[in-house]
């Protein structure tokens, strides 16, 4: 017998001493261990963990949805770009103005003195005075992010009921960010020449029917300009603004808002409403507020007969609005009604006001642009505020 096959012996013997080893002490009740056993287990423990993540991922497809929007960097140079945002799949309405937050934290430092100044253009020497912490609430809205919305076309028959938005730091001026000359070129197209915008922008969709509203994919190429909604913008704006206008002048003419026989609010009800189908309304010192199925809230704020547009001054922030009597100056201005807690955020440039003259008294219709339109708010603030 050669070395080698000698060797080829042992080896025979020492596996089968082992298998009878092995044999001898499980049938002995002693659980053992053996290199193929701990093979076998990871590859039985590898297979479940991919079953286990794939469900899990399924199962968070189903929980999850993605939207999708496009970014227009101020920085010229930089491209367009998609950006997708996960949301809950039950999360309905505007979801954008959530979403983005985070892409509008920080930034820079708030010029208080600026901020100032436009409380004073908007709402008032006397209100702006009045705004002791204004640096500090615009310090929070810069850390927390803030988003702001402006319309380049709202949902309407003609364009399928989808409406086209442009999502951007609120308070991307006060922290000395750079215009945005792209997104202002975008707005023009729409019918909205001088517009700016500061900081990078997002656009973003709605889709309004079949009910209810929500958020729906906006992508780089429904930002061609040949792009049927931008076509479509200019027209739908300037078609817009003369309905307003008409509105306005029919609330004038037929004793305000709601009021007289030529016109008529409908109240379709809806989710969230009251037990007959009514949307939430309300009383409150010195006003009455309602709201429609369009996404607005209207404020009737009781004044005296002689009170006119021109001695009334009406200011939107996103949270807040506020009424002025200027009658003795502007520096004398006296506060008719201040609400410093809206329920949820408003856009303020799509809010609107009028002077109505009722039978009884004369009333500043104050009309609130919802941020998420598809919300029924329960109640006009958090906690009622007035003076």
């Amino acid at each position: 017998m050669t070395l080698g096959e000698k060797e080829e012996e042992n080896d025979d013997e020492l596996e089968t001493s082992m298998a009878e080893r092995e044999a001898w002490l499980r049938n002995h009740g002693v659980e053992i261990e053996t290199a193929e056993d701990r093979r076998r287990m990871n590859m039985e423990t590898t297979t479940t963990r991919k079953e286990g993540d794939k469900e899990d991922k399924e199962d968070k497809e189903k929980k999850t949805k993605r939207i999708v929007c496009v970014k227009i960097p101020s920085e010229d140079l930089n491209p367009f770009e998609e950006v997708v945002l996960e949301v809950a799949t039950q999360k309905l309405g505007d979801v954008l103005p959530e979403l983005l937050k985070p892409h509008f934290m920080g930034g820079g430092d708030i010029d208080v003195n600026l901020a100032r100044q436009a409380a004073t253009k908007q709402l008032g020497e006397e209100f702006a005075s009045k705004s002791q912490n204004l640096g500090l609430s615009l310090a929070k809205e810069c850390a927390m992010g803030s988003t702001e919305t402006f319309a380049l076309v709202r949902p309407s028959e003609k364009n399928g009921r989808k409406g086209v938005y442009i999502y951007l730091d609120e308070v991307g001026l006060l922290k000395g960010k750079a215009k945005n000359a792209r997104a202002s070129s975008l707005a023009a197209s729409c019918g909205f020449p001088g517009t700016t915008f500061h900081g990078d922008v997002f656009v973003g969709a709605v889709q309004t029917e079949p009910q209810p509203m929500r958020s729906v994919d906006f992508t780089l190429k429904e930002m061609d300009s040949s792009a049927s909604w931008l076509k479509l913008a200019p027209m739908e704006n300037a078609e817009y603004a003369i309905s307003m206008k008409e509105l306005e002048k029919a609330m004038a003419e037929k004793g305000g808002a709601g009021s007289g026989p030529g016109l008529q609010r409908i109240n379709m009800g809806g989710g969230g409403g009251n037990e007959d189908g009514s949307l939430p309304s309300g009383d409150g010192d010195g006003y009455r507020w309602e709201q429609t199925e369009d996404g607005e809230v209207e404020i009737s704020v009781y004044v005296p007969e002689n009170t006119s547009a021109k001695t009334v001054s009406v200011g939107f922030r996103a949270n807040s609005c506020v009424v002025i009597d200027k009658s003795e100056g502007i520096n004398n201005g006296k506060t008719i009604l201040q609400i410093d807690n809206l329920y949820n955020k408003i856009r303020p440039d799509e809010c609107t006001w009028t002077i109505a003259g009722g039978s009884k008294k004369n009333e500043v219709c104050v009309s609130l642009a919802k941020v998420d339109a598809g919300e029924t708010w329960p109640q006009l603030t958090t906690t009622t505020s007035s003076k």
